[in-house]
């Protein structure tokens, strides 16, 4: 890549750097205009010439909650810059990108390139931490995704390959150009919030942008009053009340705007990005089929679906990267000699050859799937409206409004997935005769947890809240 590119991405994340500063030093001008000239200057010492006399109640009202919420907004803001900055969502580059960048870096020194230049195109998201969701990026490995029983996938079973950081894109993940980095269920790049908006941070991005709303909204009411009172007693604008009120009006659109569409995301489960294509989006799943299950299809000739098994030949690795623009890329890929048995592999449907091969033996870490296809627009990632909601937000009302804990679905708890999958997996599974008995248990424990609430509901008995059952 060009040094001139990367040079464009590192001075954008250097603006999304100083930006904050900037907003910072408008929070401290409006605090200033607040205390000094509304407050003290006007309401508790008014000037002689208004013949206005003291309005003490209404400027400690003022201070108190103006002071509460700017601190509110202040720990919402500095939380969410600290987990963009420090645990930006990053997945970890593949083994290859380190000696393609090397093997760069060599080639613009024989050259003449400066380390300037080597430094820019090596890597511009310098200060973001590498670790991504995880304390340890080897605590998972990217490559192990098929250790999970459904994941996203393409057409053929394989997820998509990023050329830039020479690794998998994994479910919901996103290349960001401004990084040069994939992330995780990346939203959007923000300058105002000093970078990336993903998983890790979203909801921390959802209560910014509310108190934003809220701190803007009492601001401009207060201000505007006040300021209408003292004109019907002087013809003199002071500049700095115009410019409080400008402020306010100006944050207030942006934030209340920001955090409906924000929810809004989070209430269908899907990112900015995802959204621009979602009701014409279709998914590929490859599913988990258990050795029980292939047996029963085999026995009724149920052969429609596509099949692909894990893990996958090496060779087909080495192609990946070779496709990617990979030089010498047998350096990180290990090709043993062939094997005597022969493993499923990808076929249009399940023929002869993968049946026989199926009585062969088989490694114990051989995992079959089958790949199916949703429906325009359906999201296999949609929970429930309330249940997005709290994979984004959290279970506790308090995890709402503060940011106390980090987003459940940046856990990445479930066993089943990357991250937790709703009925359109279910569903799918049951077309395809898929299902395996922990689906059905999962699914009546969910459908009757949900009848149980809308009873509670019409009873006005108050139960516990149910849990999430993903089922996928």
């Amino acid at each position: 890549m060009p040094a001139s590119a990367a040079a464009n991405r590192r001075a954008n994340v250097w603006t999304a750097r100083i930006i904050p500063v900037i907003l910072l030093a408008i929070i401290g001008y409006a605090s200033w205009v607040v205390t000094k000239v509304e407050c003290l200057d006007y309401l508790l010492n008014p000037s002689p010439s208004l013949a206005l006399p003291r309005q003490t109640a209404p400027a400690i009202a003022i201070l108190t909650l103006f002071y509460i919420l700017l601190l509110i907004l202040l720990i919402c803001y500095g939380r969410l810059i600290h987990t963009v900055l420090t645990n930006p969502g990053v997945v970890p580059r593949g083994p290859q990108w380190y000696i393609e960048n090397q093997r760069k870096t060599k080639s613009n020194n024989a050259n003449g390139g400066s380390e300037k230049e080597d430094s820019l195109d090596a890597d511009s998201s310098e200060g973001y931490s590498a670790k991504g969701t995880y304390a340890d990026a080897e605590s998972y490995r990217v490559q192990d995704f098929w250790t999970k029983d459904v994941f996203v996938c393409q057409h053929d079973g394989r997820p998509r390959f990023c050329s830039a950081c020479y690794n998998f894109k994994l479910d919901r993940v996103h290349h960001c150009s401004e990084l040069n980095r994939c992330v995780y269920k990346m939203d959007h790049f923000c300058p105002w919030v000093s970078g990336i908006v993903s998983e890790t941070s979203f909801k921390y991005f959802i209560q910014f942008t509310f108190w934003t709303a809220v701190f803007c909204l009492f601001n401009l009411v207060h201000v505007a009053y006040f300021l209408a009172q003292r004109q019907r007693h002087t013809s003199t604008f002071d500049v700095h009340w115009i410019l409080a009120i400008a402020f306010s009006a100006l944050f207030l659109l942006f934030g209340l705007g920001m955090c409906v569409s924000s929810l809004q995301f989070a209430f269908q489960n899907t990112t900015t990005i995802e959204n621009i294509d979602r009701r014409s989006h279709v998914y590929y799943l490859a599913v988990y089929v258990s050795e029980q299950t292939w047996t029963r299809l085999d026995q009724a000739h149920r052969d429609n679906n596509r099949w692909i098994t894990y893990p996958r030949p090496p060779q087909e690795q080495l192609q990946l990267l070779q496709n990617a623009g990979a030089d010498y890329p047998e350096a990180t890929v290990e090709i043993p000699p062939p094997a005597q048995s022969i493993a499923p592999s990808l076929t249009t449907h399940a023929p002869a050859s993968v049946r026989e091969a199926s009585t062969q033996p088989v490694p114990p870490e051989n995992r079959m799937f089958a790949i199916l296809e949703t429906e325009p627009g359906d999201n296999p990632f949609d929970l429930g409206p309330f249940e997005n909601f709290k994979e984004v937000m959290g279970e506790r009302v308090i995890d709402w409004f503060l940011p106390l804990r980090m987003s459940p679905c940046a856990r990445h708890a479930s066993p089943y997935s990357i991250y937790n999958m709703g009925r359109v997996v279910y569903k799918l599974k049951k077309r395809a005769g898929l299902l395996e008995e922990d689906d059905r248990s999962r699914y009546n424990k969910s459908r009757r947890k949900k009848s149980r609430r809308r009873a509670s509901h019409s009873t006005g008995e108050r139960r516990p809240a149910s849990s999430r059952v993903s089922a996928a």
